[in-house]
């Protein structure tokens, strides 16, 4: 179960990635994007999010996660193609000379915080 690390991770990467002086306790919103190839389960990865997020001093923080589809190139024909299954064949040329373009790991995309300052919405995002 690499969820859990995963989440941890996340909640490291979102500490760290604040501003001086702002307060993790402001975090609203994580939002990460995930390849399909790291075989990440959501509904697992959102439950431990959950379950942790106290422990890293983020009690209302949301995590928002877009799944990012498998994208090969292929180095035959440069044609580039997404992959649905474990067969990384160019449907142009059906070259198996490939290179995996996107859809592989896991990324930090924006933070949105609770901003009492300023004005709008009471948000300030820190993409």
């Amino acid at each position: 179960m690499h969820e859990l690390y995963i989440a941890q991770c996340i909640l490291d990467a979102a500490k760290r990635s604040l501003p001086d002086g702002m307060s993790s306790a402001d975090v609203e919103q994580i939002r990460v994007e995930i390849g399909q190839l790291d075989a990440v389960v959501p509904d697992t990865l959102a439950f431990l999010f959950d379950a942790i997020k106290k422990e890293y001093g983020m009690p209302g923080a949301e995590l928002s996660v877009t799944d990012v589809p498998v994208l090969c190139r292929c180095r035959q024909c440069e044609a580039q193609f997404t992959v649905e299954l474990p067969i990384f064949l160019c449907p142009a040329c059906a070259s198996s000379n490939t290179e995996i373009v996107r859809g592989r790991g896991i990324l930090l995309t924006g933070i949105t915080v609770r901003d009492d300052e300023g004005e709008g919405n009471g948000n300030a995002d820190h993409s």
